[in-house]
């Protein structure tokens, strides 16, 4: 069931960065009720489902400021200006892991989380994978880990996996390879 939109009365900028832009609406909900949005524009990112011939899913473990520690994730970034999305998912992979895709496909896309934020991944399998020299930004410290996807499986069951887009990415590889 489709839910009536809201009616934007006023946006506000609040902050611009190099990545990211926060606003303040002020909207109308349908039931004539005024109130306020934070919204965190995000121009979006893919995720790399990056599996070698063995089904092991190449990982990245990085600190996260806001998380306070390092996380295990799957590769991922922002396609720059213009970029074409699947190249992106093949440019993040070789930056961060050092690894080449034969092949990559896009399985889907949704939002990150749309309570606050327009923030859409996209997320590709990566097949025939062949290793490389990472090259990663000089502001990115990377440590590569391959890990069997049943691995991967017995740490998110066990919560020692937290990053949501790697949550997604890990369930993917499964569906992915049962079809």
């Amino acid at each position: 069931m489709d839910q009536p939109e809201e009616q934007t009365i006023s946006s506000r900028t609040l902050f611009t960065g190099r990545l990211l832009k926060v606003r303040r609406d002020t909207v109308r909900l349908p039931n004539g009720v005024e109130t306020t949005r934070e919204v965190v524009e995000h121009p979006g990112a893919v995720a790399v489902i990056a599996l070698t011939g063995a089904n092991e899913l190449v990982l990245v473990r990085q600190y996260r400021r806001p998380a306070g520690r390092a996380l295990l994730e799957v590769p991922a970034g922002v396609p720059r200006p213009g970029e074409d999305w699947a190249a992106a998912a093949r440019r993040e992979l070789a930056e961060e892991t050092g690894y080449r895709a034969g092949s990559v496909e896009k399985l889907w896309a949704g939002y990150a989380s749309p309570g606050y934020s327009n923030e859409v991944i996209s997320f590709f399998v990566a097949r025939g994978l062949t290793a490389g020299p990472a090259r990663t930004d000089e502001d990115e410290l990377i440590e590569v880990v391959r890990l069997p996807l049943d691995e991967c499986r017995r740490r998110l069951a066990a919560g020692e996996i937290d990053d949501n887009k790697t949550m997604i990415a890990i369930m993917a590889a499964e569906l992915y390879l049962k079809r």
